[in-house]
């Protein structure tokens, strides 16, 4: 080989070995600013719950007061309702609210214990015409629920579900959660998008609170009740009746005959706090279910995101 073909091989050579030194470079470069990125991300969210267990100090605190300022009476006028204020630390914000679960009906009222509730069927039926949306999902979430293997004649048993692909069955227990109704034959994601603000799993005996509920959930009590009468007795989401026996007088201005509220009330237990967590601006959201007693505010679960 002569010597200008020599020294272009050296000099490919080099440039070839400099490209491989700068590939290895920036891929060793690239992986640690990954590895770095993770590391912060992982510290960041170890801190959020930390600081997470600190909103629900905030929680619990404004949920106390409230109990005592106003005994079993709860709406959005009071102030755990309206949010916690922004609190600013070193590098981080917190953003706080808390979101009543009262005002919506309870799945788990359909079948307490080991035997249907007749009267929670119908009113789920009813909330169901009133969102358009077909009345034969309340004897499905019924057959979700109960432990026996035979449908009710609109229902829907282990059957229905082993004929998919992949293969189900019914739960044959409460609901855990109501993105389980999107497991049943008559839910599909329009249905789901309808109903996921109307309703809740919360266990058995919960009262509804009518602050809370929606014109729709009001026309769950009744068929004489019509669109126009819910309305105004949701008071355009402002409702804030301080006795289940003003809400009978109100019904009964409006002409309406008297009506049972068994399994309803003007308060709430079951609350959700939705905590956003944003530190070196990357936003960081956690949620928390709690429990109001007397005298005492309990963590029941915690999650990441949205419960």
């Amino acid at each position: 080989m002569s010597a200008p073909r020599q020294r272009g091989v050296a000099l490919l050579a080099a440039i070839l070995v400099v490209a491989l030194a700068t590939v290895l470079i920036a891929s060793l470069l690239d992986r640690s600013q990954a590895t770095l990125a993770r590391t912060r991300n992982s510290l960041r969210a170890s801190q959020g719950w930390e600081l997470m267990r600190g909103a629900e100090g905030w929680a619990g605190a404004i949920l106390l007061q409230d109990a005592s300022q106003a005994p079993g009476i709860d709406s959005r006028e009071d102030a755990w309702a309206q949010g916690m204020p922004p609190i600013d630390l070193p590098g981080v914000r917190i953003f706080g609210q808390l979101r009543e679960q009262g005002g919506c009906f309870n799945l788990n009222s359909l079948h307490p214990g080991d035997a249907d509730d007749a009267d929670a069927i119908a009113r789920f039926e009813r909330l169901l015409r009133a969102l358009r949306l077909d009345p034969a999902i309340a004897e499905q979430a019924a057959d979700w629920i109960d432990a026996d293997a035979v449908p009710r004649s609109r229902g829907a048993e282990d059957s229905a579900y082993l004929a998919r692909q992949p293969e189900q069955r019914a739960a044959n227990r409460p609901f855990v959660h109501v993105s389980e109704l999107r497991l049943l034959p008559g839910v599909d994601a329009d249905a789901y998008a309808a109903l996921v603000s109307q309703v809740c799993a919360l266990p058995n005996g919960v009262p509804i609170n009518l602050n809370f509920a929606s014109p729709e959930l009001w026309m769950s009590l009744s068929d004489s009740i019509t669109p126009s009468m819910a309305e105004g007795l949701a008071r355009d989401g402002r409702a804030n009746y301080a006795s289940i026996e003003e809400v009978q007088s109100e019904l009964t201005r409006l002409g309406l005959p008297p009506m049972p509220l068994v399994g309803y009330g003007v308060g709430s237990e079951w609350f959700v706090l939705e905590a956003r967590i944003v530190a070196d601006g990357i936003p960081f959201d956690y949620s928390s279910l709690l429990h109001r007693r007397p005298g005492r505010v309990d963590v029941v679960a915690r999650a990441r995101g949205r419960l």
